[in-house]
């Protein structure tokens, strides 16, 4: 699957705060390998409704994501339209907005 580039801008203070989880045996060695964890661990919150990280991203999202709401996970196979991930709601039954 192809990748998409985005760009974050963040304050000092913020970038300061994420360089903590820098350090540390097992740490990512930069922020933005700590940013694409961070990516990652969201993903899978997204697609892997059991997962620790779906409790993670309810917790910052809202229950939404709650296994007992009708949210529906996104589809990981490409549309062979634009060949991108897409969410049920192209075809009309997403309920994730």
């Amino acid at each position: 699957m192809p990748k998409r580039k985005i760009t974050i801008e963040v304050d000092k203070v913020r970038y300061r705060l994420l360089q903590v989880l820098t350090c540390g045996p097992y740490a990512p060695p930069s922020v933005e390998e700590v940013v694409g964890q961070l990516v990652d661990h969201a993903q899978q919150g997204v697609y892997r409704p059991g997962a620790w990280e779906r409790a993670w991203l309810c917790q910052a999202f809202g229950d939404r994501l709650s296994k007992t709401s009708k949210w529906r996970t996104v589809s990981l196979k490409r549309s062979s339209a634009d060949r991108s991930m897409n969410c049920n709601r192209r075809r009309g039954a997403c309920s994730c907005s």
